[in-house]
């Protein structure tokens, strides 16, 4: 004996945002939501059409609750329409440049050509457009040179000067360890 297959309404061709509208829904009775939100309660598939059909908009399968169908009498084109604005507004901020804290590590006993270097870099962090988090480090005895690190930073901060706004404050310093954010000249 064959087994019958029981019949399983397919979701309408389209993408994600495809809804069942109209004629295209499998139910006799629905659950009817006016376009402002409004319940107007359950009948039958037909007499939502008919009152769909008199506003000139459509009826758009939500989901079910209750056991019934729900629908909402509302302006497919215009839902179809919205949907796909967000989704292009969500894309362009997806595509949007982050701006990401770049942090250069110094020490303060760093050379003059290494410093170049680190110059170099945050140059080139400025031109993307990423704030520069500068960082120096004391281990052990060098916790006695603190004098010698705020003025090696400062010393930084003047080599880029010319792509990062310094507003004068004094780097920060958490246990052993000195810091100061700048940002990029626009």
């Amino acid at each position: 004996m064959r087994q019958r297959r029981s019949f399983t309404p397919q979701q309408p061709r389209g993408g994600k945002n495809a809804k069942r509208i109209n004629d295209a829904i499998p139910a006799r009775e629905v659950m009817a939501i006016s376009e402002d939100g409004e319940v107007l309660g359950v009948m039958s598939l037909h007499d939502a059409i008919a009152r769909a059909e008199e506003e000139g908009v459509d009826v758009v399968e939500i989901g079910a609750k209750e056991g019934k169908t729900l629908v909402k009498i509302m302006d497919y084109g215009k839902y179809l329409f919205k949907i796909k604005k967000q989704q292009s507004n969500s894309s362009v901020k997806a595509n949007a440049k982050k701006t990401e804290v770049k942090t250069i590590r110094l020490t303060y006993k760093i050379g003059d050509h290494d410093l170049e270097i680190r110059k170099n870099q945050a140059i080139r962090f400025s031109e993307d457009g990423h704030p520069l988090k500068i960082i120096l480090q004391l281990r052990g005895r060098e916790n006695q040179y603190s004098d010698l690190a705020v003025t090696k930073i400062k010393e930084f901060i003047q080599l880029v000067s010319g792509v990062y706004k310094y507003d004068g404050n004094e780097p920060s310093k958490q246990w052993n360890t000195y810091s100061l954010t700048l940002y990029p000249k626009k």
